[in-house]
């Protein structure tokens, strides 16, 4: 039966127990927001009950066991009425409960009993004078020092003074709230920015934080040392865990206020947020420390001498975990999905890096300064002059113009490919030697089709602007503002001639890309073969014509054999032609400022910034190397866990969930 509060210093205490109960986010979410409709207490209390029985009724058929969403069990409900003190839970003592110490020792050292049993002698004048080395002298001393209990008659009753219930009523109201929900933040949200040593030791004292405000009521109510024992022992093991560590304040101060300043609802609060995480932090540098209240429920339930290393032995509490997420199941797995994108970017860019450093070393002569040359232009211009220009316009003179104009060197070269490159794509090829040779197909007719349409429409229409307007001149810096500013559209003569070098300079990258697929399939295969690991389906590439443009490994046809022409190509490899075809392609395309090809040329800059930021990110959540060939983590053989390790990993995670 519930009862109504009949105080307003009992409703905060009933409000407070009803905060504090354990629930799913969703729940709790609806509990926050439930109690920003009123400042009134009593209301805040009758909005919390109404919200939590809603939601059981909405989620009864469920029935879902706490353990299985990674969550602790919970404890019993207190009854909200301050009355008389709760009798203990008739449920049987686990061996592993510290209420059972004294057995505990027993049973892992016989001889350490002896001597404890031993100090614990010296008679009741010894005890009332603090003589002899006894417990009850021990006793006296411990309650005089650290004022945590009150010494009964002759020093037979000692009970726990009222110094220790100051501790755990410490915190107010408009503290205790807001430090739970931005600790709450900090468990869900916190392994997004933080390492996993951070997010454990913050983790680990947001754990702390709740079971150590969750006890106020049982000292309130004046329970016994015993239950108080029963009750506190998650408590107890977080701050073990939590004292473990010399640099856990420091670690808490500096990276929780990040992540309430991510929260607008929380930004507001962040002064009593951090009141109330001060407030927990210097539990042991105030008088008494908690350490010591805690020691001094062991003295009074057992009614002999305890120190508060001996429990912190007893307790048997694995460090705080540093490499790897400490978190409810729910959380772990957020954690393995992240990675695994992570991993799968990490991989796509690492790839796409390598492919474009490929096309920069295979199809560009760049020197240290990041400038490209292109020498091999002498070759193809001179050859095309010796072949197709008269006589009395092979001059240095006319080449340097050519070379200098871009209307007029795009004509020449998209003219070259035509006589010398187009055969290899377009049909049969004569292979071989000048003496014996074969006639053979390379690529299937009619798979470039569109690329030869077009090649031939830009000589077409080039070559009108040019007889057309034989007089116009027009430089390659001219063409750059022009390009850049788009300036060329007020001049109609320029504004043709732009637009046609626009369309031939996206016409040369996308033809070369589409050959440099031939290419690297073909690169690919010689790659597997070298390492003696291919199958028979790309063996029999090495004469099947080539029938459609797509990623996988297969050989260039015939890519062996000697091209038999009257071009310049006579005497070369078709798997050489076909390289340096593509090469010329490219570099086309960046001479005439194709945005796609110059962008593969730097974009090698912004992948290496991606990788750096996606690998600082996968080293943060794995504490590990990413290993490129396996996609998985390659830590620090020095940093593998060892099975005692585990198991006592595995031991913190059942007393967490199964107190």
């Amino acid at each position: 039966m519930i009862v109504t509060p009949v105080s307003r210093t009992e409703a905060h205490r009933v409000f407070a127990d009803l905060y504090r109960k354990t629930r799913t986010p969703e729940h709790q979410q609806l509990i926050d927001e439930a109690i920003l409709k009123s400042n009134d207490v009593f209301i805040r209390i009758d909005l919390i009950r109404k919200v939590d029985e809603d939601y059981e009724n909405k989620n009864k058929p469920k029935k879902e066991d706490s353990r299985d969403r990674g969550l602790p069990e919970k404890e019993p409900p207190r009854r909200e009425v301050i009355s008389r003190p709760t009798a203990p839970d008739p449920k049987p003592k686990r061996s592993s409960d510290l209420v059972t110490i004294d057995s505990a020792k027993q049973k892992q050292n016989p001889a350490r009993k002896k001597a404890i049993e031993q100090r614990q002698g010296g008679g009741l004048l010894a005890g009332l004078f603090g003589g002899g080395n006894n417990a009850n002298s021990s006793i006296g001393k411990f309650a005089k020092e650290t004022g945590t209990i009150d010494i009964g008659l002759f020093g037979r009753n000692p009970s726990i003074s009222n110094n220790v219930e100051r501790i755990f009523r410490g915190l107010k109201e408009d503290v205790l709230i807001p430090t739970i929900q931005a600790l709450r933040v900090s468990e869900q949200q916190g392994w997004r920015i933080w390492t996993p040593l951070v997010y454990n030791i913050i983790n680990n004292f947001n754990k702390f934080f709740n079971a150590f405000a969750s006890l106020d009521a049982l000292i309130l109510d004046k329970i016994s040392a015993d239950i108080f024992l029963e009750r506190s022992l998650k408590m107890q093991m977080f701050y073990v865990r939590f004292l473990q560590r010399d640099d856990a304040k420091d670690i808490i101060l500096s990276n929780l206020p990040d992540i309430v300043k991510m929260d607008e609802k929380l930004t507001p609060k962040l002064n009593k947020i951090m009141e109330g995480v001060n407030y927990a932090l210097n539990l042991e540098n105030n008088k008494p420390k908690l350490s010591d209240a805690i020691t001094a429920f062991y003295i009074v339930a057992k009614k002999k001498m305890f120190t508060w290393p001996e429990i912190v032995t007893d307790l048997r509490v694995p460090p705080i975990q540093e490499h790897k997420f400490q978190a409810a199941r729910e959380i772990q797995k957020e954690v393995e999905i992240t990675v695994a994108k992570l991993s799968d970017d990490i991989n796509t860019r690492t790839f796409k890096k390598e492919e474009l450093q490929n096309l920069r070393s295979r199809y560009f002569s760049i020197d240290d300064k990041g400038k490209i040359s292109f020498d091999f232009l002498n070759v193809v211009v001179d050859d095309y002059m010796a072949h197709h220009m008269p006589e009395s316009a092979k001059s240095q003179t006319v080449k340097n113009s050519y070379k200098s104009q871009p209307h007029r060197l795009v004509y020449l070269l998209l003219r070259d490919l035509q006589t010398v490159y187009i055969n290899l794509i377009e049909g049969y090829v004569r292979l071989g030697d000048k003496n014996q040779n074969q006639e053979l197909l390379i690529i299937q007719p009619g798979l470039f089709r569109n690329e030869i349409d077009e090649l031939n429409t830009l000589v077409r229409t080039i070559d009108n602007f040019n007889k057309k307007f034989p007089s116009f001149q027009y430089s390659f810096q001219q063409y750059g503002m022009d390009y850049s500013t788009g300036n060329a559209a007020s001049d109609q003569i320029a504004g043709t001639i732009v637009q046609a070098l626009q369309d031939a300079s996206e016409f040369f990258g996308s033809f070369a890309g589409k050959l440099n697929i031939i290419v690297e399939n073909h690169l690919m295969a010689k790659v597997t073969e070298s390492k003696g690991k291919t199958n028979d389906k790309i063996l029999s590439t090495k004469d099947k014509v080539i029938e459609e443009v797509k990623i996988a490994q297969r050989f260039i046809p015939h890519y062996d054999k000697a091209v038999v022409a009257k071009e310049r190509i006579n005497g070369m490899k078709v798997e050489d032609v076909f390289i340096q075809f593509t090469k010329y392609l490219y570099n086309y395309a960046v001479i005439f400022k194709d945005p796609t090809t110059t962008s593969k040329l730097t974009a090698h800059r912004k992948i290496e910034q991606e990788l750096i930021k996606l690998n600082k990110e996968y080293e943060r959540l794995t504490y590990s190397t990413f290993h490129k060939d396996s996609g998985n983590p390659n830590p620090d053989p020095n940093l593998e866990s060892t099975e005692s390790e585990s198991a006592e990993a595995s031991d913190m995670a059942n007393a967490e969930e199964g107190i």
